[in-house]
């Protein structure tokens, strides 16, 4: 219950007072202040009518429901909130690494989210907890669940709390839009007060992505997508044992001839249980999707004991506080975005038998640690070829990590040509260069494809870019592009890819190449900046872009010439280039009568010493940039000299928003990092 929970932050306050007040005796302003404070729901109004230097004092006294409900009257009065937001969020996280540029609302939603996730499995609070006290935990609770899109679900049991009054939950149900579960255990240790939460803001709430940290159970993954979005011809979750026979779970009883109410009644009905039957006449079974990436370890965990999906009806009818039997009917939400971070082989075998009939997944992505096995990626793009196949198909956004041969991108994007965003990591494996690809399905033509947005990461290895090239060419609509770790080594000049990026994609809005060795390709760069492009955001970050210059400051000097040429550009990283000294050229991006449009400027891990950035704060005082600019001096060693370091960042403030660090020279390891 709440009291205990309240008394228990009500004494910690007091103990914290009682420790400051031995020492130091608060003045009369600030004894009138806490007053106030203490009676803000009759107060508020002529409150406000305080000198404003007051009022400002007078926030970092209230508790966050008053401060959430006289927000918009301070800010008419042009006082911004963000100082107490930070302040609260600082003293429940501590320090933030590094200064981070925020607005009014960040500030508010990101200290709303910390504070609900404690107080939802009634952790303890640390640092002063002034902000929650003088209120009804009620109340409480339902200003931050305003603020809550994305919750996180552990197996910790929630406040009992908040299922003696459905109005918190309700709040959620209305806010909430993403789902994260944080662990991976069996979907048999979950608490029913979390499957009630799952379930109210999966199927009565708004929630429609789900993300994984872990790989999930394969009953708790099966529990969650069975009915929210696949529909199987059988009504069985594909669950099935080690020796072929099929597991039911969650089998819902032919409603032919129903209503559609009585339909959706017994779509929440718990199923009776069967024995299965040795000739299997008792039902049609479940095929066998042909997988090596489930382990015999993991199958023996899916049939370890029979597969108990839990259905919705019983807990809201457990958890409704009603006396008589609810007539609510539970009806199956929708899933449109599925992520799983951490996948493992036990989760094949669940969803691809159902990808091909989920027509309302907008999202799906899928990363590992480990490699894809080609088999299994194969089956992957059978799947998707099928759910493309089928009319209503809403996929459009696809995200896989570590698979082993290039050609496979194309393999997944032929099978899946709805696509619009793909992602993709390669990670090859020594069996890849003596064997060729097999069984991939080539198209009879190289069809046009719809992608909007394209992301590759290659490890610095042998890797054939044949195939990106062939999808570059085949994607004349792309407006993001993100390639990283491609070697030149292999006879391919990234020159090749600058070229054909400027030639085919003059619709590109974002070009992000990372981890690239372009020493040998300015003549590409300036080329693709000085013909008419629409790049909106440009990263080339690790690119070592002077690294085989005799005179770096031109070449920096026609680097900034080019992207002055790009009325459009409103983001520039230029992270990790050794930049060095010829960072004070980038202070001319502002000369002229055609000054640069960047508002982004990232130059962090450059090995940027205090008199360079001096120098850069002059040149941008003569050459004011045309709005301030968020600079981003990550990783630099500006503690080489202070009082030096200072008056750069003095300098630079007055132009600039800025986003720093405490570097620290005396690592070791921090001068090699700060030149990579």
């Amino acid at each position: 219950m709440p009291a205990p929970y309240l008394e228990q932050i009500r004494r910690a306050k007091e103990w914290q007072d009682a420790k400051v007040t031995s020492t130091i005796t608060p003045t009369l302003k600030e004894i009138c202040l806490k007053t106030v404070s203490r009676h803000m729901d009759v107060l508020d109004k002529k409150a406000l009518d305080l000198p404003i230097s007051l009022i400002k004092e007078l926030l970092h006294h209230l508790n966050i429901v008053d401060l959430d409900r006289i927000q918009p009257a301070v800010n008419r009065k042009g006082i911004s909130t963000s100082f107490v937001w930070a302040g609260i969020l600082r003293r429940i996280s501590g320090p933030r690494k590094g200064s981070t540029i925020l607005t009014e609302d960040e500030w508010k939603e990101i200290s709303m989210h910390k504070l609900f996730n404690l107080a939802f499995y009634g952790f303890r609070f640390g640092g002063d907890t002034k902000y929650l006290l003088n209120v009804n935990f009620n109340s409480l609770l339902l200003v931050m669940a305003k603020y809550i899109q994305h919750l996180v679900l552990r197996t910790s049991r929630p406040h009992g709390y908040f299922f003696a009054r459905r109005s918190v939950l309700s709040v959620l149900e209305k806010g909430v839009r993403c789902i994260q579960l944080g662990e991976s255990t069996p979907l048999r240790e979950w608490p029913n007060d979390v499957l009630y939460t799952l379930h109210r803001l999966l199927d009565h709430g708004a929630a429609c992505d789900v993300i994984i940290n872990q790989s999930p159970d394969p009953r708790l993954l099966a529990w969650i997508l069975h009915g929210r979005g696949p529909r199987s011809k059988s009504h069985q979750c594909p669950m099935e044992s080690m020796q072929g026979e099929m597991v039911k779970c969650c089998q819902v009883p032919n409603t032919a001839g129903t209503s559609a109410g009585d339909a959706e009644a017994a779509n929440c009905q718990v199923p009776e249980e069967e024995e299965p039957d040795e000739d299997n006449n008792g039902g049609t079974p479940c095929k066998r999707p042909r997988l090596s990436i489930a382990s015999a370890k993991a199958e023996h965990d899916l049939t370890s004991s029979p597969c108990q999906c839990m259905v919705p009806k019983p807990l809201c009818q457990m958890f409704i506080p009603s006396a008589g039997h609810s007539t609510e009917i539970c009806h199956k939400g929708q899933i449109h975005s599925l992520k799983i971070n951490d996948f493992r082989g036990g989760v094949f075998p669940v969803l691809l038998p159902l990808l091909p009939s989920w027509l309302c997944l907008h999202s799906l992505s899928l990363q590992s640690a480990w490699t894809f096995e080609e088999g299994d990626a194969l089956s992957l793009a059978e799947s998707l070829q099928q759910l493309s196949a089928t009319p209503g198909c809403s996929l459009i956004e696809l995200s896989v990590g570590s698979l082993t041969h290039p050609g496979l991108m194309e393999s997944l994007l032929n099978a899946c040509p709805t696509l619009r965003s793909f992602s993709m990591e390669i990670h090859p494996v020594a069996e890849y260069h003596r064997a060729p690809l097999r069984s991939i399905p080539q198209p009879a033509h190289h069809a046009e494809l719809p992608l909007e947005k394209l992301c590759v990461k290659v490890p610095k290895l042998r890797t054939s870019v044949e195939s990106l090239m062939c999808v570059l060419l085949r994607s004349p609509h792309l407006t993001s592009l993100h390639v990283s770790g491609i070697n030149s080594s292999t006879g391919f000049s990234p020159s090749h890819l600058l070229n054909t990026v400027a030639e085919s994609h003059r619709h590109l809005k974002e070009l992000t190449l990372e981890d690239i060795n372009l020493s040998d390709c300015h003549c590409a760069i300036f080329q693709l900046l000085d013909n008419y492009c629409m790049l909106e955001t440009l990263s080339l970050k690790d690119c070592r872009l002077l690294e085989k210059c005799s005179d770096k400051e031109d070449v920096v000097r026609q680097l900034v010439n080019s992207l002055k040429k790009v009325p459009s550009l409103q983001s520039l990283n230029l992270a990790q280039n050794r930049l060095a000294k010829t960072v004070t050229v980038l202070g001319e991006l502002f000369k002229g009568p055609s000054p640069s449009t960047v508002k982004e400027l990232d130059i962090s891990s450059n090995f940027i010493q205090p008199p360079e950035l001096l120098e850069l704060g002059k040149l941008l005082e003569t050459h004011r940039p045309p709005q301030r600019l968020l600079l981003t001096l990550k990783s630099n060693p500006l503690d080489r000299d202070m009082e030096l370091r200072d008056t750069a960042l003095g300098t630079l403030s007055h132009l600039c928003d800025l986003i720093t660090d405490h570097w620290n020279s005396r690592d070791t390891m921090a001068d090699h990092i700060s030149v990579m």
